[in-house]
């Protein structure tokens, strides 16, 4: 059985590019991790979350998947909202955020992942189509938000030092999404749709495989640590 992306609603048809776009940010996720999880197992020694390259390499890839939600969020949305949908997407976002925090709890309990790129998409999903009937102000605060980020002239720090030193959540996360400058992005795929911007692909063996993982990012997004994992595991005891 499909595991639907609760971020794009069974009453809207699907755009083609935006899968692949969404599913080519899958693929990177996936090697980004894979690169991750070499450190993790002592098999390499760069820092994913300090070295330049894989900071840029990370921001590619979430602002992949957060035009794409933007971009799909307008297209589902764009003729009304269809609220059980609404509340059914948004129900699969907050049990996948919970699924996440507990695990990496597990895991990394000094580091465990309290508003990751799920958390964040369950807040971004309903505050983005604020804006469904408004692109043209989604453009300018979209950029005015990010604007504002790579200027220092806009930030959550204090409210973010706030929640740290009084809901006990860690100061270093393995995953955290902040909603600046992210939901910029979001707002910017969301204006992208309007304006007829949505990446046009020529569907071939690659895009659609492409296509394929973009449709199923949400599993894929779930399993592919676990296994990942399982997979440097087998690797060392058999090596033993």
């Amino acid at each position: 059985m499909a595991f639907a992306n609760p971020l794009v609603p069974t009453m809207y048809k699907r755009s083609f590019g935006i899968d692949v776009l969404r599913g080519l940010a899958i693929v990177l996720m996936v090697v980004f991790h894979f690169g991750y999880d070499l450190t993790v197992f002592g098999y390499a020694h760069y820092d994913t979350n300090a070295d330049i390259e894989w900071r840029i390499f990370r921001a590619i890839i979430v602002s992949s998947f957060l035009l794409a939600m933007g971009m799909s969020a307008y297209l589902a949305y764009r003729d009304g909202i269809k609220w059980q949908k609404l509340w059914l997407a948004l129900l699969k976002l907050v049990s996948v955020s919970a699924l996440i925090s507990l695990g990496s709890y597990l895991l990394y309990p000094n580091n465990w992942v309290y508003f990751g790129i799920i958390h964040f998409a369950a807040f971004a999903l309903p505050a983005c189509l604020v804006f469904i009937r408004l692109p043209q102000l989604a453009s300018v605060l979209g950029v005015a938000i990010i604007f504002g980020y790579f200027t220092d002239s806009l930030s959550l720090h204090m409210p973010w030092l706030w929640a740290v030193e009084h809901l006990y959540i860690p100061r270093h996360s393995v995953d955290l999404v902040s909603i600046i400058p992210w939901f910029g992005v979001v707002l910017l795929g969301l204006s992208c749709s309007h304006y007829q911007l949505i990446p046009q692909v020529k569907a071939n063996g690659l895009t659609k495989g492409l296509g394929f993982l973009g449709q199923h990012s949400l599993l894929i997004y779930l399993i592919h640590q676990p296994i990942l994992f399982a997979l440097f595991n087998g690797y060392v005891w058999l090596t033993q």
